[in-house]
């Protein structure tokens, strides 16, 4: 067996100007909304060990 990762091949791009801008607007509209979920959840996760460290007076 071969330690070798595969390769992919390179091939060119059928895409037009507009077919590539509107991906392009399109992945950048994903990857934010994505940005936001994480986002939310981290602070969901932060707000509920905050107020838990506060419940039981290891806090302050």
């Amino acid at each position: 067996m071969s330690d070798q990762m595969p390769r992919n091949e390179i091939r060119e791009s059928n895409w037009t100007p507009q077919e590539r801008a509107e991906f392009t607007r399109r992945r950048r509209g994903r990857n934010l909304l994505l940005l936001a979920a994480l986002g939310g959840f981290s602070l969901l996760i932060y707000a509920i060990a905050i107020v838990k460290l506060h419940e039981y007076g290891q806090m302050w």
